[in-house]
């Protein structure tokens, strides 16, 4: 799979756009652009790739990710239906309101939002009045778009999201190897409730095994075997929120050879244990 960096239609604004999407499109790619992506997502789950973190995503969920980041939107394989998703997803420039404007004093705090939005950023469970925002901002007319992004961006600071890039994170120079990292990734993807060679993927990169260690972890921030590990423990979580499977089924269809070993890496990764995690989500009636 070659990274794609995505250009807007010409029938957007060319600083600032937004649209509604009910089925995957430009998600299910490793991609990137030039604009700052800030979505919402009422309906669908899954996994969201994005630089070096691997996040589950739910619904209700807001993500601000900054100028070329590359990342994927891996949606779950259980909603077949084409109402799969639903969500807004706006793209603007970080300068499109004009450079002078984050030289005001009231517009410190979205200056240095849009400054951290380089390590993108997750709100989980947003509160009940960000999602009209959105819904607004797709709806409205002229300036009134404008007005009630900011106010979005505000709240969405205001509520504390969360860093998701490592501090050691880096945006790769697209143009050298992407090829061979989207190969390795994509195979990865198809494959991580299967076993996986670290001789397989070495292979796929055309190097030696110690190479492609040394060569993933200076692009990724991790080990293969860590990547790997994540994503499992990723689809792990979503089962142990979406289905009524006992541990030990949801620790082999996610790719674990072991329960003792599905145990102690979740642990690791989520810093609780399967058992916990799956009460913890216990759907309130």
């Amino acid at each position: 799979m070659k990274i794609k960096k995505l250009s807007l239609s010409e029938s957007y604004h060319k600083r600032f756009h937004v649209r509604q999407d009910t089925i995957p499109q430009h998600h299910n790619v490793w991609h990137y652009h030039e604009e700052i992506e800030f979505i919402y997502i009422s309906k669908g789950n899954g996994t969201l790739f994005v630089g070096d973190c691997i996040q589950p995503i739910v619904a209700n969920s807001c993500v601000l990710i900054g100028p070329n980041i590359p990342h994927y939107w891996l949606f779950s394989d259980t909603l077949q239906d084409e109402d799969s998703i639903d969500c807004v997803v706006i793209h603007f420039h970080a300068d499109f309101l004009g450079r002078e404007f984050y030289e005001l004093e009231e517009t410190k705090s979205l200056k240095d939002l849009i400054t951290s939005s380089s390590k993108a950023m997750l709100l989980s469970f947003c509160p009940d009045h960000i999602a009209p925002l959105f819904l607004q901002i797709l709806n409205e007319k002229e300036v009134l778009k404008i007005t009630k992004l900011i106010e979005s961006l505000y709240f969405f600071d205001q509520h504390n999201p969360k860093n998701l890039l490592s501090e050691n994170y880096a945006v790769l120079n697209h143009s050298i190897d992407i090829k061979r990292m989207n190969d390795v990734i994509n195979y990865v993807k198809d494959n991580y409730r299967s076993k996986i060679e670290l001789d397989e993927l070495a292979n796929l990169a055309k190097m030696t095994k110690n190479s492609f260690c040394r060569y993933f972890k200076q692009k990724t921030g991790k080990t293969p075997i860590q990547f790997v590990s994540e994503l499992r423990v990723s689809h792990a979580c979503r089962l142990l929120k979406s289905s009524d499977k006992n541990l030990k089924e949801i620790c082999y269809e996610s790719g674990f050879n072991s329960f003792v070993n599905f145990h102690k890496i979740f642990k690791n990764i989520t810093h609780t244990s399967p058992k916990q995690y799956k009460n913890q989500n216990i759907p309130t009636t």
